[in-house]
């Protein structure tokens, strides 16, 4: 199976922006008694709605916290998820609340980590496997949008990373290294989907060659670059531009 990156080509033929925020968000880790690190991660979850929840007030000021209160809150949160979900430090929850800006293409990513997909073109993407369209509360008057809740399954490559890598913190699970220039995937953890992103490298969004000849199959191209992640360093690097405009 091909499995692609998802990012964005650098001349872009749709003008979409987008300023949002959530309501919710875990705490980020100040001073992780593991590591000593302070930091947050940037996964959310859109169709996680805390309404309702009395604790969920404790999510709605972003804040740095101490590692107990992290947990505490983390492990709360946890049955209102999707099952297996990653719950890192700084995680948010519930729709994206702001304004949207330009013109859409049928799918998009902003961050450029963040799926989205106008309304017109959701049913090139039904029966794909991990496509779950959330609702927002953005400000437009033009497209009507949906934001795709994205799971983490697989991991990175051991072999592509620096030799002088340290193990992820036994506490907090931070891992202290940067993407590197070159990566590729573990063979042996590649999941049965056809949208994710990696656990260990959660701003990489994978998607499936099914998800590939769906965006093919939309009326208007969209400005995403497909490019081929292997599961060995030998097959190196392809891209797949986007599909012009007919």
């Amino acid at each position: 199976m091909r499995v692609y990156e998802l990012r964005t080509p650098a001349r872009r033929r749709w003008s979409a922006a987008l300023r949002a925020t959530r309501k919710w968000s875990l705490p980020g880790v100040e001073d992780c008694p593991g590591c000593r690190e302070t930091w947050s991660g940037p996964l959310a979850y859109p169709a996680v709605d805390l309404s309702g929840v009395d604790w969920a007030r404790r999510l709605e000021e972003p804040r740095p916290a101490q590692w107990g209160e992290v947990v505490e809150l983390r492990e709360l949160v946890r049955p209102l998820c999707p099952p297996g979900a990653l719950l890192e430090p700084g995680t948010e929850f519930g729709p994206a609340m702001g304004t949207a800006l330009g013109r859409w293409g049928p799918v998009t990513l902003t961050d450029p980590w963040t799926v989205w997909v106008r309304t017109d073109a959701l049913e090139y993407l039904s029966g794909l496997r991990g496509v779950t369209p959330a609702r927002h509360e953005l400000r437009r008057t033009v497209t009507e949008l949906l934001e795709l809740q994205i799971p983490a399954r697989g991991r990175l490559a051991p072999e592509c990373l620096p030799a002088t890598v340290e193990a992820p913190c036994g506490v907090c699970g931070r891992a202290g290294w940067r993407l590197p220039q070159r990566y590729w995937l573990d063979s042996a953890q590649v999941p049965d989907l056809d949208l994710w992103r990696l656990e260990d490298a959660p701003t990489v969004v994978c998607a499936s060659e099914r998800f590939a000849h769906a965006l093919d199959a939309m009326e208007d191209p969209s400005d995403i670059l497909l490019v081929e992640l292997a599961a060995e360093d030998s097959a190196g690097y392809s891209e797949r531009p986007p599909r012009p405009a007919s």
